[in-house]
């Protein structure tokens, strides 16, 4: 699938949620702006939160961290959408994606610590 900017704006004022099972690492929050520039995909975040127990172990407990860009690498990223979501996959990085649309899936900051 090839992405432009414009499908991406779709997903802004939703959420995008980063993880990677080998490294256990679960990211998310909400999009700002998601734009594409050359094979990159630019995601700035409005604030971005880590989850203390990762995707192998989720808790209910989210951290803010200071990463608010993320940029992704389509040279290595598949995209696909499902039920309104896009998702982007690395097999090489172990990483998943998924972009959520305004009025989907959100993370409630009432339950992230530091925000």
């Amino acid at each position: 699938m090839e992405l432009s900017t414009e499908i991406l704006a779709r997903f802004v004022g939703g959420d995008i949620e980063i993880q990677n099972g080998g490294e256990n690492y679960l990211f998310r929050g909400p999009i700002k702006t998601a734009t594409v520039d050359g094979e990159d995909v630019i995601i700035e975040f409005e604030w971005t939160a880590k989850n203390d127990g990762g995707p192998n172990r989720p808790t209910k407990t989210w951290t803010i961290v200071g990463n608010k860009i993320y940029a992704i690498s389509m040279m290595i990223y598949s995209a696909s959408e499902s039920d309104g979501r896009m998702i982007l996959q690395s097999s090489i990085m172990g990483e998943l994606t998924v972009l959520f649309p305004p009025g989907g899936s959100k993370l409630d900051p009432g339950r992230v610590s530091g925000l």
